[in-house]
């Protein structure tokens, strides 16, 4: 999950699926232009009873790019305002313990112009990058898009600094 909108399109279709639950709450964290949003829900339990407590277990295990849901059916307990943020932020921290984890590799978006003479250039520094790449000719330049590592992208911007015609924008995240 790497945006709000694909978190909120899993989070419609567990609602959908467990229709006949009391609440469906969840928390999400993702990285997106170069910061990290974080939204949560009640969904109809107290307010900061539900979703906060989610959040917290997310943000306490230093998650980006992560969506929590907690799915309750209620079975005629009533837990008060403190029984429902302990319910909800240990079923939260267990489910996120049990998940498994993939390393964070913030990632930088290039747009690199180039004259056309030295196309190959450019080519033969980004083959060793091992990167995927959009180009767009042009009769005189070549504009290339491509997204890489943020750790890589000072190696990348010194050999980009022996081509004479490159002109580079980055936009971080």
């Amino acid at each position: 999950m790497e945006s709000p909108e694909s978190a909120k399109s899993i989070i419609k279709a567990v609602e959908e699926e467990h229709h006949k639950a009391t609440h469906v709450c969840w928390a999400f964290r993702v990285f997106q232009g170069n910061t990290v949003l974080a939204y949560n829900s009640d969904a109809g339990e107290p307010h900061g009873s539900a979703g906060p407590p989610i959040q917290v277990a997310i943000e306490g295990r230093r998650l980006v790019n992560t969506l929590c849901i907690v799915i309750r059916y209620f079975g005629g307990t009533k837990l008060g305002i403190g029984g429902l943020i302990r319910a909800y932020g240990k079923t939260a921290a267990l489910a996120l313990d049990d998940a498994g984890r993939r390393p964070f590799n913030e990632i930088s978006t290039l747009k690199i112009r180039i004259a056309l003479a030295e196309y190959s250039d450019l080519m033969r520094i980004l083959r060793k990058y091992h990167i995927t790449i959009q180009q767009e000719f042009k009769p005189e330049s070549v504009m290339i898009m491509l997204k890489i590592p943020s750790k890589e992208l000072n190696n990348l911007q010194s050999d980009l600094g022996l081509i004479t015609s490159v002109v580079i924008e980055i936009d971080k995240g």
